[in-house]
């Protein structure tokens, strides 16, 4: 039982703080202009242009995955081993949020990407 307890903890901790982070980037959906089909009309939404509160969650995401692998480092370089729940917490969460800014890094690049294209695509080509 407890060469699972890390695990369990960082489960918790990665579904409050995915959560917390969810909704934060979630509520930004009000700022967004839809079209007709229900797509985003990139011409009238400037959200995708500035830094907003999006920005701000892949920042502190990738803050805390990397205080995380430091963790890792720190607990590995002192003897601990896998069977530690320090150990397993942080494998967890580093993986899971180094997933998680990855996939919004790159979601938030497409958008903009998207809204380059659509917003100034005549001066494109």
């Amino acid at each position: 039982m407890t060469t699972i307890i890390g695990w369990v903890v960082s489960s918790v901790v990665v579904a409050i703080l995915g959560s917390v982070f969810a909704i934060v980037i979630g509520s930004m959906n009000k700022m967004v202009v839809r079209d007709h089909k229900g797509g985003i009309d990139f011409t009238k939404s400037n959200i995708y242009f500035y830094w907003s509160r999006w920005d701000t969650i892949i920042t502190i995401s990738a803050v805390y995955t990397f205080l995380c692998i430091t963790g890792l480092l720190v607990f590995l370089l002192r003897g601990d081993n896998i069977n530690s729940p320090i150990i397993q917490f942080f494998i967890h969460q580093t993986v899971i949020f180094s997933m998680i800014t990855f996939i919004w890094f790159i979601t938030k690049l497409a958008y903009v990407y998207k809204g380059i294209k659509e917003r100034w695509s005549d001066e494109l080509q």
